[in-house]
């Protein structure tokens, strides 16, 4: 009988080895993974996208939506002709295009200022769609929003780098994390796993990290994540260079509950070789104010200072 030695820490990306500074997640937390096959069209895929993507992003297109909407009304308008709406003197395309332009957004919008108004036969059955198209249209964009302002998201944010730092007697991988919301965060939990390529199988070997401590009850300060180095880590004996050439990286798994929306919360990060400091220590990002009001400045979770390592005994 065949025996599969799979390995048991496989976080789900599986064994294969891709191109050499290939991250499996990005440093945002999303996974370096782009799927083919799936059709173009799919209502549910829209929704996700309309409320995952970034808020610039969601102004910028509900923007172009609303005027390139209303721009077709407004040549709809223009081909049937201005003189179907009040108030609207036929003369030079540009000038009749902007009236029939802000005729279409009152009409969309159901507001009506009563200086334009249709009265022609066509342009009554176009502002009376249009009219229709603005209610679904509104009624959709506001549930998209709720779905916006709705959605439990964690937001951490990380130390821009791993250190290889003195710890106790030797040496331990950390890095920091801190909430960046007022509101709070309970039952903070977290694991680390470590990845990298075996040249001898051609295949990525993982290994979950023993940490100081995974799990907290709150976290109101920064966390400093401590990975003790010793005879059982994959850092032990190892420098910057043998992980740059297995093509290291660290995979962070955060897991919350949110008490504002008294939801379970994620959170993904990533950290590759390229992105370690060997021989650095954080520098203090907190301090008391004479009332005796901890103050934490969120900046300086970057900031660290170099320092010897221990020799491991």
């Amino acid at each position: 009988m065949k025996v599969f030695n799979r390995n048991k820490n496989d976080l789900g990306f599986g064994e294969k080895s891709y191109n050499k500074g290939s991250r499996l997640i990005n440093a945002d937390g999303t996974f370096n993974v782009k799927r083919k096959g799936l059709s173009t069209f799919n209502v549910s895929d829209i929704y996700h996208s309309l409320i995952t993507i970034k808020w610039w992003q969601f102004a910028l297109l509900i923007s172009a939506l609303f005027f390139v909407v209303n721009a077709l009304f407004a040549f709809i308008y223009l081909y049937c002709g201005v003189d179907q709406i009040t108030s609207i003197i036929k003369g030079d395309t540009t000038s009749n295009f902007w009236d029939a332009f802000y005729f279409s957004t009152q009409t969309m919008t159901t507001v009506g200022y009563g200086l334009f108004a249709p009265i022609g036969t066509h342009a009554k059955i176009i502002a009376s769609f249009e009219a229709f198209i603005g209610l679904l249209g509104f009624a959709v964009a506001t549930g998209v929003l709720y779905g916006r302002f709705s959605r439990p998201v964690a937001r951490i944010r990380y130390s821009e780098n791993t250190l290889i730092s003195p710890y106790d007697e030797g040496n331990g991988m950390m890095f920091k994390m801190v909430n960046v919301r007022n509101n709070q965060l309970i039952e903070i939990e977290v694991s680390v796993n470590m990845l990298w390529l075996n040249k001898e199988t051609n295949k990525r070997d993982y290994a979950a990290l023993t940490l100081e401590i995974k799990k907290i009850n709150f976290m109101p300060l920064s966390w400093t994540i401590v990975h003790p180095i010793d005879e059982t880590s994959p850092f032990w004996g190892k420098d910057k260079s043998y992980f740059a050439d297995q093509d290291g990286e660290i995979i962070i798994l955060v897991k919350a509950f949110d008490e504002s929306f008294s939801q379970t919360v994620y959170d993904r990060k990533s950290y590759r070789v390229d992105e370690f400091i060997w021989g650095a220590k954080f520098i203090s990002d907190t301090e008391i104010s004479e009332g005796g009001v901890v103050h934490l400045n969120i900046d300086a979770i970057d900031k660290f200072k170099e320092v010897s390592l221990n020799s491991p005994s």
